[in-house]
């Protein structure tokens, strides 16, 4: 149900309404042409009068039109307006002088002489409702028009009620007397059109809920509906086999109190299913706000223990660095002594002191990079590179000879990504062998899935396949770097934390003509993709994937 049918409803409405017109016109026709088929369908029924065919003519081009309004609201609503205001003049005409016991005075099309040509007063008072439902509409009554379409519809079914248990009887009551067949269908269509396009109200609204009584009242209605007709009709035709109606009336009461024993059942049988399923769904819901309630304490224990561990970092790192620059400086005050045989503990023991200062920095800036927020703003990458290419060189001393390939715009947080390009950039100068020029090679290329591929490539010293992963653990090295250079194993883990910060990942490929090629991707300026790191299992996943997958290309 829901919105599926809501739009259906439009389709629904036009078509009861359009057989409602399409039924007046065919009257009409058979009036002029004489065709007493048309007008009363079988010699033995009283015949639709033009009054009548004609109001439904102007009813369903009424309601037509009001629904067709509420979904293209240039549909003026003069004319539906006009076409009411005829219905109540006709109809209205009709139980006046019914009532008053005047001489009909709408006389058309053909002989009349049955009841004058006045619709019955029935029909009068059916055709009055459905044009007050359609006023109600108008004004924006919807609970009002609702309500007068289902009195409409009532009457309708009462007519072909009627009809069905016997016409001769429906015609010895009153105001149903000269009510013809199709009079009764035409209107028990309009009252459902008005129902069905009243929107979301009463019935309607009831039975489009997606709702246990939604699904009640779907599945129980038709029965309503259906069981107690076919019981009228067993009833009837017992009476007319000379059974007695005392006998009738307590078969009837006895099929009734069963039938409606049944539904209560199956009414009971609903509620307990959607009373478990409720149930179950509450429990979920408490275990959920537990475990929520739980993950948000842990959450808190976890931040709070961030926070001490990154106090405790900070503080050990100023504690050790008190020591280690002691260490450093009575050191140096060492090498005034011309003892050869200290100079060898001297560069030694300053080393080691060098090397845990440069240790204390890079845990330091490894914390950092987890902690810090991430601020991405457009970072052109050409001028960060060759200023970062500009400070390495310097720093290190050495000559750095840059590659440039095809330039991008990144999304990026600036801070970060000129330490990450540092980082590679430094470790393309560390193991390169010699003192030498530096041959780096730095290029980007937009992907399809709007990120920037980035290349950082240099001739230094290779790292075998199975070592491409490990590198970038932390205090992990590769046995070729480490024989060629000291090292702490955390400027690679500095390059993936930075990357992942910004939802990328980070792999060592080839690269024809370099020893490795760093290669990661950062967000694009025009790409909307949140920056969230990407699980460990996952990057390491894509990584070995993409390690393969340039192995086997380049193979």
């Amino acid at each position: 149900m829901g919105v599926e049918t809501a739009r259906r409803t439009p389709v629904v409405v036009g078509l009861l309404s359009g057989s409602v017109m399409l039924l007046g016109l065919v009257v009409l026709v058979g009036w002029a042409t004489g065709a007493e088929t048309l007008t009363r369908l079988v010699p033995t029924l009283v015949a639709m009068q033009p009054a009548t065919a004609l109001d439904f003519v102007l009813l369903g081009l009424a309601t037509a039109m009001l629904h067709l309004a509420g979904i293209r609201p240039r549909v003026p609503e003069v004319v539906p307006l006009l076409a009411v205001l005829t219905v109540v003049l006709i109809a209205g005409t009709g139980l006046v002088t019914e009532l008053a016991g005047w001489r009909y005075p709408i006389t058309v099309l053909g002989d009349m002489s049955q009841n004058e040509g006045r619709m019955s007063g029935i029909t009068a008072v059916a055709h009055l409702v459905v044009a007050f439902s359609l006023a109600a509409t108008v004004a924006g009554r919807t609970l009002v028009a609702h309500g007068a379409g289902v009195l409409a519809l009532t009457i309708g079914l009462i007519g072909l009620s009627g009809y069905a248990f016997g016409p001769s009887d429906l015609y010895s009551v009153g105001y149903f007397q000269t009510l013809a067949l199709h009079t009764a269908l035409g209107i028990a269509l309009l009252g459902m059109a008005l129902v069905s396009g009243s929107g979301e109200v009463g019935l309607t609204k009831l039975a489009r809920s997606r709702t246990l009584g939604g699904r009640l009242a779907r599945t129980l209605l038709p029965a309503v509906l259906i069981i107690p007709t076919v019981l009228g009709w067993v009833g009837l035709w017992l009476m007319r086999q000379d059974f007695g109606p005392g006998f009738v009336m307590a078969l009837y009461a006895t099929s009734v109190a069963l039938l409606s024993g049944g539904l209560v059942w199956l009414t009971g049988v609903r509620l307990t299913a959607a009373d478990v399923r409720r149930s179950e769904a509450e429990e979920a819901r408490e275990v959920a706000d537990r475990a929520l309630a739980e993950l948000r304490v842990a959450s808190e224990e976890l931040r709070l223990a961030n926070r001490d561990l990154r106090d405790f970092t900070a503080a050990a790192a100023h504690d050790l660095r008190g020591p280690l620059s002691a260490v450093i400086l009575g050191v140096q005050m060492l090498h005034t002594d011309d003892d050869p045989r200290h100079a060898g503990v001297v560069a030694r023991v300053e080393g080691a002191a060098e090397r845990g200062m440069t240790l204390i920095d890079d845990l330091l800036e490894f914390g950092q990079v987890g902690q810090v927020a991430v601020e991405p703003r457009r970072v052109p990458l050409e001028p960060l590179v060759r200023e970062v290419v500009a400070s390495v060189a310097a720093a290190s001393g050495r000559a750095i000879r840059l590659e440039a390939g095809s330039w991008e715009v990144v999304a990026a947080d600036e801070g970060l990504l000129r330490r990450l390009l540092v980082n590679l950039i430094g470790n393309a100068v560390k193991y390169t062998e010699g003192d030498g020029p530096v041959d780096v090679h730095v290029g980007a290329a937009a992907t399809t899935s709007g990120r920037v591929l980035v290349r950082v490539a240099d001739r230094g010293i290779a790292i075998p396949a199975q070592e491409r992963d490990l590198v970038f653990e932390i205090f992990k090295r590769g046995q070729s770097g480490a024989r060629h250079s000291d090292g702490n194993g955390v400027g690679l883990a500095v390059c993936r934390r930075i990357v992942e910060r910004h939802g990328g990942e980070i792999v060592i490929a080839d690269l024809q003509g370099w020893s490795k090629s760093f290669e990661f991707t950062l967000p694009a300026t025009d790409t909307e993709q949140p920056l969230r790191p990407t699980s460990t299992g996952r990057l390491r996943q894509a990584r070995s994937s993409s390690s393969r997958a340039r192995r086997t290309a380049s193979a």
